[in-house]
């Protein structure tokens, strides 16, 4: 879920992606979030670059 974060995709296009709920894919970015004591979607997504996390395609 953080490369395709990482790829800019929104919960909506990461939950057909996924084949589960926008919801869903709103609560587990949350829950990222918060396990990498992290402000947003774009701190988690150049942590993810500085990791090497390329972003899904």
């Amino acid at each position: 879920m953080l490369a395709e974060l990482t790829a800019g995709r929104t919960n909506r296009e990461i939950a057909e992606r996924l084949y589960i709920t926008p919801r869903t894919v709103g609560t587990h970015i949350e829950h990222i979030l918060a396990k990498l004591d992290l402000p947003n979607r774009a701190a988690a997504a150049a942590r993810a670059a500085a990791w090497g996390i390329d972003p899904a395609r």
